[in-house]
């Protein structure tokens, strides 16, 4: 009788696995914001095609390289430090995109997806320097890419304003404290993290100093739990991790399916809170939780209540610090939010609606048109028409 050959899954050389092309995904941690990103790009790819998705963690360099080797991998979605290192992958076919804090492409011509720190940068000063600070300072380790990055721009936004930057890279003890006591106040200070920014906090608390009369803090993260350890309400910058995922997982089926893309990046939304924000006026606490919640259906009496006011004075005091009424205020951030998403995102216009506080499309659409004169679908086509002819 003839022995039966041991059974082995067919394996093609692009990667695929039993019909599937496997994909990997490789982040250095997974905490619950880098969880979020990891299900935006499953359920983009999965939108997309038939894919199988490893998740690897940590120390994923040896694996990875070994699943390449031996053919079975179709692509890669990560944060990979080195370029040579990504060079391997793409000598074996491995599609790469990816995930860092610059996403201006690299040498290698690899797709890179990532958070608009220029952006950052700018928003961290304009609300520092809004408050009347007398000096700057930037938190954050030397090592990290994200965070010099982070600290390049914040430097160049404040340097266009005549403004010099004082950085510090350590973290915590003696020199910590040197560096905040360092800066004359009152002090802007932006952190590359909600950690340091906490650390930061506590620091200067223990100084005898004050958030933010004396200090003004900004982190990113918005891990509400740093919050809660400091005492004080952080001002933070929320890293937009799901439609980073998405844009990551749809480079990555344009990528295998042969179609250029483009180094991207998203904007994060920043938070502002009691860390950074002279709470005295309850019109610009009011006005700083509506900025950071574009996604409202908040009324202008509302409003009005969480400024601790009534209605008309609230109304008198917008209309004399803007120009405008509180609903034609609301109406001008929902437009510029929407306007934005429509040139700047591939959000379908249902998400776009819901994001600018409107569940319904139709509600959308409607309020979008007698803003601008044409539907969200016709505002689209018009930039992207505009754009492939420049």
């Amino acid at each position: 009788m003839r022995k039966k050959e041991p059974h082995s899954t067919p394996r093609a050389d692009n990667g695929v696995l039993a019909g599937k092309k496997l994909i990997a995904v490789a982040l250095p941690l997974l905490s619950e914001g880098e969880i979020s990103l990891v299900t935006a790009i499953r359920e983009e790819l999965g939108r997309r095609g038939d894919f199988e998705v490893m998740v690897l963690s940590g120390g994923y360099e040896g694996l990875l390289r070994k699943v390449a080797e031996r053919g079975e991998l179709a692509g890669a979605i990560g944060d990979f430090m080195s370029e040579v290192w990504l060079e391997s992958l793409l000598s074996r076919g491995v599609k790469v995109v990816r995930i860092d804090n610059d996403a201006r492409g690299s040498e290698t011509g690899i797709t890179s997806i990532g958070v608009n720190n220029v952006m950052m940068g700018d928003e961290a000063a304009r609300t520092l320097m809004r408050s009347g600070v007398q000096s700057l300072g930037y938190l954050g380790p030397t090592g990290a890419p994200g965070s010099v990055r982070l600290g390049e721009c914040f430097n160049a936004a404040c340097a266009t304003q005549g403004r010099e930057v004082s950085r510090c890279s350590s973290t915590a003890g003696v020199p910590l404290k040197n560096f905040i006591l360092s800066l004359a106040r009152p002090a802007g200070l932006l952190c590359s993290s909600d950690h340091l920014a906490r650390m930061a906090i506590l620091t200067a608390q223990q100084e005898g100093l004050r958030v933010p009369e004396n200090l003004n803090v900004i982190g990113v993260g918005n891990v509400r739990t740093e919050s809660l350890h400091a005492g004080v309400e952080i001002s933070s910058f929320e890293l937009p991790l799901t439609e980073i995922g998405r844009l990551a997982g749809a480079a990555m089926v344009d990528l295998l399916e042969g179609r250029h893309v483009r180094p991207a990046t998203v904007d994060p939304l920043l938070h502002e809170r009691e860390s950074s924000l002279h709470s005295d006026s309850g019109v610009e606490r009011a006005l700083a939780w509506l900025k950071s919640h574009p996604d409202t259906a908040i009324t202008a009496g509302e409003l009005a209540r969480m400024a601790g006011m009534s209605r008309r004075s609230f109304e008198t005091a917008i209309r004399a610090s803007r120009g405008i009424s509180p609903g034609k205020l609301l109406q001008e951030m929902r437009r510029a939010r929407a306007e934005k998403l429509l040139r700047d995102s591939n959000l379908d216009i249902s998400s776009v609606g819901r994001e600018c506080g409107y569940p319904e499309a139709a509600a959308f659409s409607t309020a979008f048109k007698r803003w601008t004169g044409r539907s969200p679908r016709e505002f689209r086509q018009s930039f992207l028409t505009e754009s492939k002819g420049s």
